[in-house]
């Protein structure tokens, strides 16, 4: 009985003390200039927007397609973004952390074919 009651006094003041907790949303806003396909590398320009829930620590892509939740791995030198798509392959967006380069790389599937792509950029 006195064990409750500690542990609801200490449970209580806890919530006093800790404060609210506070989520912030981050932000990534990709411009992407070169791309490589199995065509060569040219010219093409797009942008894609990733916004990340600090507390809790899910993800969106916002893209010209709409958005999308993806999975986040966060390393000590890159945040990785992953979109799985319904066609079982998975499109990656990796950022530096030291300097906001970015290589967004899709794995396609169309009609049966890999139409593969990677693209080059950077990230604010």
């Amino acid at each position: 009985m006195i064990y409750r009651i500690a542990l609801a006094i200490f449970s209580t003041a806890a919530t006093f003390i800790s404060g609210p907790v506070k989520a912030d949303t981050l932000r990534w806003v990709c411009k992407y200039d070169v791309m490589a396909s199995p065509a060569g590398v040219q010219r093409e320009s797009f942008r894609l927007e990733f916004a990340l829930d600090s507390l809790t620590k899910k993800a969106v892509l916002i893209g010209n397609a709409g958005m999308s939740d993806v999975a986040v791995l966060n390393g000590d030198q890159a945040i990785t973004f992953a979109e799985t798509l319904g066609t079982g392959v998975i499109q990656t967006t990796s950022i530096s952390h030291r300097d906001g380069k970015s290589v967004h790389s899709r794995h396609s599937i169309l009609g049966g074919s890999f139409v593969p792509s990677q693209y080059y950029g950077v990230c604010k």
